[in-house]
């Protein structure tokens, strides 16, 4: 209970001083690293990732998207020797149709062998 009332104490005193002081400074640093472990055992970052960043949830950290995440969907991201730059993506169009596994083609019927017929023109008279 003591040390719940120390605390409370330096809490309160941290809201009066100085971010700069060195009480503000050793009472907000535990508050911090206690607020990013509980971010953390949630699933999220240790921190809140910027705009062009995603956070990787098994690392935990937060990384940079391809070209900051300011490619439309129509682009890809490329990098070159002048750096890294959004260019058109070229279209995909690919299709397929999945064929059953136990697919069966049933067989053309028989048919008797027949003479073909001629032409009028090439019997004999």
């Amino acid at each position: 209970m003591r040390s719940f009332a120390v605390l409370l104490a330096a809490a309160s005193l941290s809201c009066h001083a100085s971010s700069n002081s060195l009480i503000g400074a050793a009472v907000m640093t535990p508050l911090a690293l206690g607020a990013s472990a509980a971010n953390r055992a949630a699933g999220g970052c240790y921190a809140v990732c910027q705009q062009g960043e995603q956070c990787n949830e098994k690392t935990g950290l937060c990384e940079a998207l391809p070209c900051r995440g300011q490619c439309a969907a129509s682009e890809t991201c490329e990098e070159g020797f002048f750096g890294v730059k959004c260019l058109p993506a070229a279209p995909l169009s690919v299709t397929g149709k999945a064929v059953p596994a136990r697919a069966t083609v049933p067989a053309a019927p028989k048919k008797e062998k027949e003479k073909p017929a001629v032409p009028e023109a090439a019997t004999p008279r």
